[in-house]
């Protein structure tokens, strides 16, 4: 059952309704591959089925798969060219974003949301965390940060991110970041732009003197 709803999900069909009206347009050969013997459970069960199952465990199991796929198949590209204009050695890169779970929201309260990290090399999700409902993503991100190694790494993430505690403690790590900044950041946006404002305001590069 697990296996058919992610198979609807990579068809685009993200809503159990969707998902059901999926598995009755497929042919009963992909029934089986899927292992159903007989004609697919009822939307019901599905929904009783996905209501029990732990999140960070079916996470896990998934995670553990796609490595084993990876592992066992040649990367695309992995030969390195001659003839690459790049000879330095480039930090392994993540991307860290906030997502909130669709169906997750009861009554007044928030829905569930959770912060993804994404290998940008192997381009695919390498963990995730519950973003509790008491805080917000910034701060879990910085908890997350002080946990995780980010030596030598790339922490790719948009405004949300843009915080001295978050960027001081990567850089601490011997990591960067790359953040974008926007209006959570008022006077650090608008001595960014005067910057670029203000003629060789923002080169570091020596001009020569005519």
């Amino acid at each position: 059952m697990l296996a058919a709803v992610v198979c609807a999900i990579l068809c685009g069909c993200h809503s159990l309704r969707l998902q059901q009206h999926w598995l009755k347009l497929v042919a009963a050969p992909v029934w089986h591959l899927l292992g159903f013997t007989r004609k697919p459970p009822t939307r019901q069960a599905f929904a009783n089925l996905l209501a029990r199952v732990d999140p960070l465990v079916l996470e896990q199991a998934v995670l553990e798969f796609v490595e084993q796929l990876v592992l066992e198949c040649p990367q695309e590209g992995s030969t390195k060219s001659k003839s690459s204009p790049v000879s330095f050695p480039l930090p392994e890169a993540e991307v860290w974003d906030g997502k909130t779970l669709r169906g997750t929201r009861e009554g007044d309260s928030r829905a569930q949301q959770i912060l993804v990290r994404m290998n940008l090399a192997l381009k695919r999700v390498i963990g995730s965390e519950i973003i509790p409902a008491e805080t917000n993503e910034a701060k879990t991100a910085y908890e997350l940060v002080k946990k995780l190694v980010v030596k030598d790494k790339l922490i790719i993430a948009d405004a949300a991110y843009c915080q001295r505690e978050i960027c001081q403690e990567i850089t601490d790590q011997g990591g960067e970041y790359l953040v974008l900044v926007k209006d959570n950041q008022p006077q650090l946006h608008r001595d960014i732009e005067q910057a670029f404002v203000i003629p060789r305001g923002f080169s570091p590069l020596p001009t020569a003197q005519i």
